[in-house]
């Protein structure tokens, strides 16, 4: 029998359902399979006279605690969390690879009639460069 690592981006700015994620998760899970959590902040360029690096290092922070809260209220265990910070689609990429994802379940919002039978540009990206499986949730 072989272990199943599933990969998990989870968007902790979105207040979407969850619920369909979570089904399939749960199956998952239930089978032995690890489940990662793992969010990314994106890239951003400040024109001020802050901190930036404290600044990021706060907002990772701050995405940590989110992503626990959604951990947390998964009917089943997470395994791991990642928070990463950085171009959103190359840094699940990497940690895909890093902790040798063999699925990436992702979600794909829609945003109106125009794109309906798009993909997000996060999800395209994922799901034409992993090197592994990767199943989109749309909703």
């Amino acid at each position: 029998m072989t272990s199943e690592t599933v990969l998990v981006p989870i968007n902790v700015g979105s207040e979407t359902d969850r619920a369909a994620l979570f089904a399939q998760l749960a199956e998952r899970a239930g089978r032995g399979a690890t489940i990662v959590f793992m969010t990314v902040v994106p890239e951003i360029y400040l024109a001020t006279d802050t901190d930036p690096k404290g600044t990021i290092e706060a907002m990772q922070e701050h995405a940590g605690v989110l992503l626990a809260a959604v951990a947390e209220a998964a009917p089943f265990k997470v395994d791991r969390q990642v928070v990463r910070y950085g171009p959103v689609a190359p840094a699940i990429l990497d940690v895909a690879g890093e902790i040798g994802a063999t699925l990436i379940l992702i979600n794909a919002r829609q945003k109106g009639r125009a794109v309906a039978y798009a993909l997000g540009s996060v999800a395209s990206r994922v799901a034409n460069h992993a090197h592994c499986s990767v199943t989109v949730l749309r909703h």
